[in-house]
């Protein structure tokens, strides 16, 4: 079973990397896309971690929850309106908000480090960052290729030669 979950993860990962040449500069990121990026970044993440499939599953299912909960509450914070309309009692109030979101997502990560320690260990819950990282740094360095292979002609400041 332990052999079979990482081959077809493996090969989930795999089959998930053509997806990302599928995204253009000048569209959005479809759906497919999005969720092919987020299966290889399961992936990526969870090779990374060395997780086994149980805990793969458990950290996984957690994991997804703390994030709706973020969103959550990243959502109640949103600003009403572009910060370069707003007066200055209206910036303070929004700096002030912004501290009180911060708190808020500080005892969320607090809670959820509570759940994560029954999941897996508190080594493997600090590599996350740096694994997650890591991949981030990988993605941009692709479409950065992508970029340079699309418009050969395009300086590093982003101006076209003639």
């Amino acid at each position: 079973m332990n052999k079979n979950y990482w081959i077809v993860l493996l090969l989930l990962g795999f089959t998930a990397l053509p997806g990302f040449g599928q995204i253009f500069d000048d569209e959005p990121v479809s759906g497919e896309a999005r969720s092919k990026i987020q299966a290889a970044r399961v992936a990526y993440i969870t090779e990374r971690l060395g997780l086994t499939p149980n805990e793969s599953e458990r950290f996984w299912a957690l994991h997804n929850e703390f994030e709706v909960e973020r969103d959550k509450i990243r959502q109640k914070y949103r600003a009403p309106r572009a910060v370069e309309s707003m007066s200055d009692q209206e910036a303070e109030a929004f700096i002030s908000r912004r501290f009180d979101m911060e708190q808020e997502l500080l005892t969320l990560k607090r809670d959820y480090f509570q759940q994560f320690k029954k999941a897996v260990s508190p080594r493997k819950i600090a590599l996350f960052n740096k694994a997650d990282k890591e991949f981030r740094l990988q993605i941009l360095k692709r479409l950065q290729e992508r970029r340079s292979n699309s418009y050969p002609n395009r300086r590093p400041n982003g101006k076209f030669r003639n």
